[in-house]
């Protein structure tokens, strides 16, 4: 494996971040190979795997450097609207929340089949690293004294299922996909989650 300094190392993580998020947007996950990434980035295929077992580990730090903004983004958003009630702020965040992937163009790429080859590409050591996502802004709610009629755990799941039923929307017809998600997150808004702090 070939030696880097920190300075060096830092450089190219970030070649391969910047540089990979781009090829994976325009080309997807399955085209991109890592001749295409170490290409981009300026380096040797085999520096690749100094630091990526593949690539599509590459691609999960990419995800994570997506997920680990739009947290802080999230924090921003709670801070701001914290004072709301319980149900509209939960029902806000999570409109905010769809928007905020729809800036995102390789998360709007997700559909089942790349969830399962991810799952199946993955170190298992990678998989387990990875944070959940609704399980952090489900605890930045309750920080902010949100209370749900239902257990956390199912919260999440919830909040899974529409984030899945978001994805499945997207492509569709505009209007209609966007009054799909308003009745279904009220819906659920108004199940779990109780009325007072």
């Amino acid at each position: 494996m070939p030696k880097f300094s920190e300075s060096e190392r830092a450089v190219i993580q970030e070649s391969l971040l910047t540089e990979g998020e781009q090829l994976f947007i325009r080309y997807g996950l399955k085209k991109v190979t890592v001749e295409d990434l170490t290409k981009e980035a300026g380096i040797a295929k085999g520096s690749f795997y100094a630091f990526y077992k593949n690539k599509e580990h590459l691609y999960a730090d990419i995800l994570l450097r997506i997920q680990k903004k739009t947290l802080a983004d999230t924090e921003i958003f709670l801070q701001k609207n914290c004072s709301l009630p319980p149900k509209q702020l939960v029902r806000e965040l999570t409109l905010w929340s769809f928007g905020e992937v729809k800036k995102q163009p390789l998360l709007l790429q997700h559909d089942a089949e790349l969830i399962s080859h991810l799952t199946r590409k993955l170190p298992k050591e990678v998989r387990e690293a990875y944070p959940d996502i609704d399980a952090q802004m489900t605890d930045m709610l309750v920080e902010c004294g949100v209370r749900f009629k239902v257990d956390v755990d199912l919260v999440k799941k919830v909040s899974q299922t529409l984030t899945i039923t978001f994805f499945d929307l997207q492509g569709q017809d505009f209007e209609e996909s966007e009054a799909v998600m308003d009745i279904l997150v009220d819906g659920v808004v108004n199940e779990i989650v109780c009325d007072d702090k």
